[in-house]
C-alpha cells in the first residue's frame, strides 16, 4: 500500500503542558532520562537528539502496530493483515484471497466462504459512554449477495452487498459490550459460487466501534497515518492521528525505557495527549499527558520513562493515544520512539588463532555445576570461570542431527532441511568448514553419533572425518582423543574442530567394578551398559516392564556418563595446552539436545519441542578476553548462533550472509538491546516459540496454545484468551520466521541406511529402525 507524504513548509505547532506517570515534568527543557542514565538532549527546535539504542520505532514498525479512530480499525488492504485472516494458524500460503489495488485503495478480494480477524479491544475504547458495540465495514459485492457479520460469535446482521464500494453498517439486536482483550470478528458470505476462482468481495476495511456511528467514518490505514511532515524547516517522519485515535504496538519492552517523540498539530486547535503502557493482567499504566496548544513553530519535544515493568521488563504494548482534539485537528507525533539507556560494552575480543567446538550429547544445562546443577563437572566449571556462561541457551530442535545441521549452517531446520530422523544434510548450505576452508583454516569433525555421521551428509567438506560407532565398545569419548590427536598434529596450522560426543545418551560405557557401585544395589534389571538404548526403546513399547529400579539404574548410567565426558574434556583441553594452543583458541562447549526424563522410560527420543528437551548448556572462552572471563549471561542464546560466533572467533571477513543469529560475543559484552528476544523451536510439524516467559506451541502450523511459564512450569494451560497483548507479537514473529518456503531452498534428501548403519542405529536406540530390520527379518 502507498504511503501519503505530505510536504508542508510550516504549520502551526502549539505550545506544549506535558507530564509524565511520576509529578509534572519542567516544561520540555530536556527527557527525563532512567536513574544512572545521561538524560537525552532536547531542543525545541532539534526535538530528541538521543543516540541511544532504540527498541520500538513506531515508524518503522508501523505495519506491526494496530491503529484505532473512535474503536479498532482492521484494514483488509494492508499486507500485515494476511497474519490475522487466519487465527491460530502460522505460516502462509493458506489463503485463495488476495491484495488488488483500485479506486485509491488496497482492497482484500475475497474468495474464502467466511474471514475472520482477531483484534484486541482496548480499555480506553469503553470510554465513550456507550459501550455497545457496531461494525461498520467499506466493502464491494461481486458474486455474493450478503455478508453476515458476527463478533466472538454473536451474530450483529446480515448486509445485503452491490457492486458499487459502499460503507455498511451492522448493530446487534441487543447491547453487546467488549471487555478489553481479544476477540474474534467473522464476516461469512451468502450466495455466490461455491468453487472456481470467481471472487464474492472486495474489502477495504472493517472498523469495530461503540457510540455514536452517524458520523462519516474516515479509517486511519497504515498510509493514511504514516507522513513527512516540516514544521519550522524540520522535516521528520511522523504519525498522524485524529481525536479519539491511538497507535498500539506490541513488543518487548525494556525497564528501562524511555519513550520520546516531537509533538505538532494540523489545523490550527488543540489536543490532549496520552503514552500508555498495557500488559495483560495489569492495569494500563498512563505514563504521561500532554495538552498541544497554540504558540509555537517548532516541533516541541515529549519525553517520559516507562514505569510499571517488573525485573529486565516484559512483552507489553505502548499506546500514544488522542483523547481530545479540536475538530478538524490532527496531532503529528514525529519520529515516535522507545529507547533505552545507552550501554557500555565490554571490549570485544580480538580475534582468535583456531576455535575448538564440543557438542554434548542429551546432556541438561540443569544437571551440571555450572548451571546450579548437582554435577560438580569439575573441568567444565574450570572452563566456565574462564569463559562466558550462557544461562538460557535453547536448543533449536529436539532432533539431534537438526541442531548439529543448525550449528554448522547458520540456518533453522526449516531452512536447512533437516526436520526428520531420515533426513540427510543437504549439499546446498554454506557451512563453517566451507567459510573456514575459504579462509585457509584446516578443518576436522569427530562425531560418536550415528545421527551425525557420513552416512546422513555430515562428513561433507571438512579436511578430517572420523566417527566412532556405537557399536564399538569404550567408544563413548574416544572422539576427544582423536581430536586432540589431530590438533597436535596440526598445532602449527590454524584450525577449527567440532567433537560431537555421545555426552548423557546410551550406550553407556561402564566396567563390572563401576556397576557394582552404583544404585540401585544388587540391581538385576533389564539395563546392561551396552545395550541400554535398545532396552529402553523396548520398554517405551511395553512401559509396565519398566520399574522404579530400572529408571535409578539409568539416571545412575547417566550420572556416570557425564563424568566421564568431563574428565574427557579435561584430557582435551590438557592437550590443546601441550599442543602450545591454549592461550590462541577459542572454545565452545554447547549441547544438542537434553534428555527426555519423563516418565515411565527416560533417555528415548520423543518428537516432542518440550522447553526441558531443550535447555542445554552453552559456554564460550574467548582467549585475550579478560573482562569475559567468570561473565553470566542470562539473554537468550540458540545454536543458530553459533555459525557467525565461530566465524567471528576466527576473524573471517565478510560472514557468509546465509548466517542467521547473533554474535555471541557481541551478545556477552552486553552490547545487544533488547536482550530478550523470540526464539524458535521445529520439529516436522511441531514448533515452540518463546519470548521472555511466553511459550507459543502448535503443530501442523497451527497453534494449539500458549503457556506463561512463571505461572506454569509445566507448560499445560492456555493462556491466549488472557493474555492477548503478548500473543499478539509471538504469533506476527511466528508467522514471519515459521512461514514455509515453495520451494524449499534445500529439497529433503533422504538417508540411504546400509546393513552395518542399520545396526548401529538400532544399538543407539532408534524405534523406526529397529521396527524396520525385524519387519525384513521377518
Amino acid at each position: 500500500m502507498k504511503r501519503a507524504v505530505w510536504l508542508l513548509p510550516a504549520l502551526l505547532a502549539p505550545g506544549c503542558t506535558c507530564r509524565g506517570s511520576q509529578p509534572a515534568a519542567p516544561a520540555l527543557a530536556a527527557s527525563i532520562a532512567p536513574s544512572g542514565a545521561a538524560p537525552a538532549t532536547l531542543d525545541a527546535d532539534a526535538g530528541p537528539t538521543s543516540s541511544r539504542p532504540v527498541v520500538l520505532d513506531i515508524v518503522r514498525d508501523i505495519d506491526a502496530c494496530s491503529l484505532g479512530h473512535r474503536g479498532v480499525l482492521l484494514d483488509f488492504g494492508d499486507p500485515s493483515m494476511a497474519d490475522d485472516l487466519h487465527p491460530g494458524f502460522i505460516g502462509h500460503g493458506r489463503s485463495v484471497d488476495e491484495l488488488v489495488e483500485h479506486e485509491g485503495a488496497t482492497w482484500l478480494r475475497v474468495r474464502s466462504r467466511a474471514v475472520t480477524s482477531s483484534f484486541t479491544w482496548p480499555a480506553l475504547a469503553n470510554d465513550t459512554g456507550d459501550a455497545s458495540v457496531y461494525v461498520e465495514i467499506r466493502i464491494r459485492g461481486a458474486t455474493a449477495r450478503a455478508v453476515s457479520i458476527s463478533v466472538d460469535g454473536k451474530a450483529l446482521g446480515t448486509l445485503t452487498l452491490v457492486h458499487s464500494p459502499r460503507v455498511l453498517l451492522a448493530r446487534p439486536p441487543a447491547p453487546l459490550a467488549l471487555a478489553p482483550g481479544s476477540h474474534d470478528l467473522t464476516m461469512r458470505f451468502v450466495g455466490g459460487p461455491r468453487s472456481g476462482d470467481d471472487p464474492l468481495a472486495e474489502i477495504d476495511w472493517a472498523h469495530v466501534g461503540t457510540g455514536d456511528a452517524s458520523e462519516p467514518y474516515a479509517a486511519p490505514t497504515h498510509a493514511d497515518v504514516l507522513t513527512d511532515v516540516t514544521v519550522g524547516g524540520r522535516s521528520l517522519r511522523a504519525v498522524s492521528l485524529r481525536a479519539p485515535g491511538f497507535v498500539r504496538c506490541s513488543t518487548w519492552i525494556p525497564a528501562n525505557a524511555t519513550i520520546e517523540a516531537s509533538l505538532a498539530t494540523v489545523g490550527g486547535g488543540d489536543a490532549d495527549l496520552e503514552a500508555r503502557l498495557e500488559r495483560d493482567r495489569h492495569p494500563p499504566v498512563i505514563l504521561g499527558t500532554a495538552h498541544v496548544g497554540g504558540g509555537s513553530l517548532s516541533w516541541v519535544p515529549w519525553s517520559m520513562p516507562v514505569t510499571g515493568l517488573d525485573g529486565d521488563g516484559a512483552l507489553a504494548s505502548l499506546e500514544l493515544v488522542v483523547r481530545r482534539a479540536t475538530k478538524g485537528t490532527r496531532v503529528l507525533f514525529g519520529e515516535p520512539r522507545a529507547i533505552v539507556a545507552e550501554s557500555r560494552p565490554l571490549a570485544l575480543p580480538p580475534p582468535s588463532r583456531n576455535v575448538v567446538l564440543v557438542v554434548l550429547g542429551s546432556t541438561a544445562a540443569k544437571s551440571l555445576a555450572p548451571w546450579g546443577g548437582p554435577h560438580a563437572a569439575t573441568e567444565l566449571s574450570k572452563l566456565a570461570a574462564t569463559g562466558t556462561t550462557f544461562l538460557a541457551n535453547r536448543a533449536s530442535s529436539s532432533l539431534v542431527s537438526s541442531v548439529v545441521a543448525t550449528i554448522l549452517t547458520g540456518l533453522p531446520s526449516r531452512v536447512h532441511g533437516v526436520d526428520d530422523p531420515d533426513a540427510r544434510l543437504p549439499r546446498g548450505p554454506t557451512t563453517l568448514e566451507d567459510a573456514c576452508r575459504q579462509g585457509g583454516i584446516a578443518t576436522a569433525a569427530f562425531t560418536a553419533n550415528p545421527t551425525t555421521s557420513a552416512v546422513f551428509g555430515f562428513d561433507r567438506g571438512w579436511d578430517s572425518f572420523a566417527a566412532r560407532d556405537p557399536l564399538e565398545p569404550g567408544a563413548a569419548t574416544a572422539v576427544f582423543d582423536d581430536a586432540a590427536a589431530w590438533i597436535e598434529a596440526h598445532k602449527d596450522h590454524r584450525f577449527f574442530v567440532v567433537i560431537h560426543a555421545r555426552g548423557g545418551h546410551p550406550p553407556w560405557d561402564a566396567t563390572p567394578d563401576e556397576l557394582r557401585a552404583m544404585p540401585p544395589e544388587s540391581y538385576l534389571g533389564v539395563l546392561e551398559p551396552q545395550r541400554a538404548a535398545e532396552a529402553l526403546t523396548k520398554a517405551k513399547r511395553h512401559a509396565g516392564r519398566f520399574k522404579e529400579d530400572d529408571r535409578e539404574r539409568a539416571f545412575a548410567l547417566y550420572d556416570h556418563a557425564l563424568d566421564q565426558h568431563d574428565a574427557a574434556l579435561g584430557r582435551l583441553l590438557a592437550g590443546l595446552h601441550l599442543a602450545g594452543r591454549d592461550d590462541d583458541t577459542a572454545v565452545i562447549v554447547t549441547g544438542d539436545v537434553a534428555p527426555s526424563e519423563a516418565p515411565p522410560v527416560p533417555f528415548v527420543d520423543v518428537d516432542t519441542v518440550d522447553e526441558a528437551l531443550l535447555a542445554t548448556p552453552l559456554i564460550v572462552r574467548w582467549p585475550g578476553a579478560p573482562a569475559l572471563a567468570g561473565r553470566r549471561v542470562e539473554a537468550p542464546s540458540t545454536p543458530l548462533d553459533l555459525a557467525r560466533t565461530v566465524v567471528s572467533a576466527l576473524g573471517l571477513s565478510p560472514v557468509p550472509q546465509s548466517f542467521e543469529g547473533q554474535d555471541l560475543a557481541t551478545v556477552a559484552r552486553g552490547a545487544l538491546v533488547p536482550e530478550e528476544r523470540p526464539l524458535a523451536a521445529t520439529r516436522g510439524g511441531r514448533f515452540a516459540v518463546r519470548w521472555g516467559q511466553f511459550v507459543l506451541l502448535g503443530n501442523r502450523d497451527r497453534e494449539l496454545r500458549m503457556c506463561d511459564l512463571a505461572l506454569d512450569v509445566a507448560c499445560v494451560a492456555d493462556v491466549r484468551a488472557t493474555t492477548p497483548l503478548a500473543l499478539e507479537p509471538i504469533h506476527r514473529w511466528a508467522v514471519a520466521a515459521l512461514a514455509p518456503a515453495t520451494p524449499p531452498p534445500y529439497p529433503r534428501e533422504p538417508v540411504v541406511l546400509d546393513e552395518h548403519m542399520t545396526a548401529a542405529l538400532v544399538r543407539w536406540g532408534r524405534a523406526a529402525v529397529e521396527e524396520r530390520a525385524a519387519a525384513d527379518e521377518r
